[in-house]
């Protein structure tokens, strides 16, 4: 009856936005969805923090206010006594120092001396995981219908964390996953990874080192104009935040290029603010795997770096990203080869010619790539569907780890006036890329794939009569390559 009484609310609220007169109505959806389920709590916030970690769900209405969802969600009663040991610590504070959407976290000290934090799953999730889940799901589903579909695909982002959230709820794959990283940067002299206490640990709860200082959350939370997030940084801790900042961007670019796991949950509230220009990761929940091809990841991220470089290099972009993200469809494409190029590079070289004319007389293309995310391009200027290809389940987690910290940039870069988005991806490419030569990047380049030769020609028909029902400029270009 509970989640029956939440339901009727939140959907008159939105039937009551859409009979409205505002103008504003897609903005109204957005804040109706966030303010209803930051009051459900539980799987709900941690649902609010993939569609938030998205600058484009909080456009036009949100700010750095509601970044608190990244660190401080609603607290519940929980007796620590059922789920500690109290005599292994001297003291445990008595109310939580930190409300995370699946966890409280106390704080604490070892008999031994350690300061510690204390993290609990809540109560509520082990009861009410899986029903909340589904709900969940009904809620997308009517979300997908009501709501204009060009706001949030909100089934494609349940589909993609059901699974995720649920693996979230184990705290002996947590331990795991964070022994991995605090081994990976035991030597490094900027990143930090709490320590894990085993024996103190079990499988709803984790004893780790405790890490002073202000999350990227907590600082965005507390910025106003006269005290912008970065000044607030720098008096709580003394670092520059835009060097923290570049340092986890190219630390989680540089694990793609060359590590086993990625940091799969970068969101601002797992990002710890330390000084000398150090950061802390916390929550190790959720891990990505590693791209199907490190070395096509390389080669990707280089490509998208040279093009921030000034160099006008558009057309390898397009040829990279689809190698890296879908090698099976990429492959496929260069078995169909042509007097001069394959299908893959003609379609590359065609896109590369329809974007310096959609964007001739108004602004550069590579300017409005600079200042943007890639899929912004595809969506706003290319309009077509010959690309409408799926990215594998892996490369797909990937990229979901990179747009919740790349969202958080965006957001803290509008916010902060700094205009610097190009500058602060340049950096951070430049770091991991740097990294990565120094490591050296594994050549995994993808070879096979499932297309025959039959099929590969399957998938240039199908190719072609997509140009030829929606985009007729290319459809032109790439008739002229082929039939030439």
């Amino acid at each position: 009856m509970r989640n029956v009484r939440r339901y009727i609310k939140l959907v008159l609220r939105l039937a009551k936005i859409r009979l409205s007169r505002t103008t504003r109505k897609d903005c109204e959806y957005r804040r109706a969805i966030f303010e209803n389920f930051r009051e459900w709590g539980g799987v709900y916030i941690k649902f609010l923090q993939i569609l938030g970690g998205s600058s484009k769900f909080l456009e036009g209405w949100g700010g750095p206010r509601e970044m608190e969802v990244f660190s401080q969600a609603p607290r519940e009663p929980l007796e620590l006594a059922k789920h500690i040991h109290m005599e292994d610590f001297v003291w445990v504070s008595e109310e939580p120092v930190a409300a995370g959407s699946f966890a409280l976290v106390y704080r604490g000290q070892l008999c031994s001396g350690e300061n510690v934090a204390i993290k609990i799953l809540r109560p509520s999730i082990q009861q009410n995981l899986k029903t909340d889940l589904k709900a969940l799901r009904r809620l997308c589903w009517l979300f997908s219908k009501f709501l204009p579909q060009y706001l949030v695909d909100y089934t494609d982002a349940y589909d993609a964390y059901a699974k995720m959230l649920i693996q979230e709820t184990d705290y002996r794959r947590e331990r795991e996953n964070q022994k991995y990283f605090a081994e990976f940067y035991r030597n490094h002299p900027q990143i930090i990874i709490p320590k894990v206490y085993e024996t103190l640990s079990s499988k709803n709860v984790i004893v780790q080192d405790f890490i002073e200082g202000p999350s990227l959350a907590d600082v965005m939370a507390m910025a106003t104009r006269e005290k912008p997030a970065t000044a607030s940084t720098k008096e709580l801790t003394g670092s520059d935040l835009w060097k923290q900042v570049v340092l986890a961007g190219g630390e989680a670019l540089y694990t793609a290029m060359c590590a086993d796991y990625v940091y799969g949950d970068p969101h601002p509230g797992n990002i710890v603010l330390l000084d000398n220009n150090r950061i802390g990761l916390i929550d190790f929940g959720i891990i990505a795997q590693k791209p199907t091809s490190h070395e096509a990841y390389y080669k990707w991220v280089e490509s998208y770096y040279e093009i921030l470089c000034g160099q006008d290099g558009f057309q390898k972009l397009l040829e990279t990203t689809v190698t890296c993200f879908c090698p099976d469809i990429s492959l496929a494409m260069q078995k169909c080869n042509f007097e001069d190029d394959n299908l893959l590079g003609i379609l590359a070289s065609a896109i590369t010619k329809k974007l310096g004319q959609e964007m001739l007389g108004n602004m550069n293309y590579l300017e409005s790539f600079k200042n943007g995310h890639l899929m912004d391009v595809f969506i706003q200027v290319v309009g077509t569907r010959v690309l409408d290809v799926k990215v594998d389940t892996i490369n797909f987690e990937l990229l979901k780890a990179m747009q919740a910290f790349l969202g958080a940039v965006t957001i803290l870069d509008n916010n902060e006036s700094y205009n610097a988005f190009s500058e602060i991806m340049l950096q951070s490419m430049d770091y991991a890329l740097a990294n990565a030569r120094v490591t050296g990047v594994p050549h995994d380049t993808v070879k096979v794939t499932r297309y025959g030769l039959t099929e590969s020609y399957e998938l240039l028909i199908n190719t072609v009569s997509s140009l030829a029902n929606h985009d007729e400029y290319l459809f032109n270009i790439v008739k002229e390559r082929i039939f030439a």
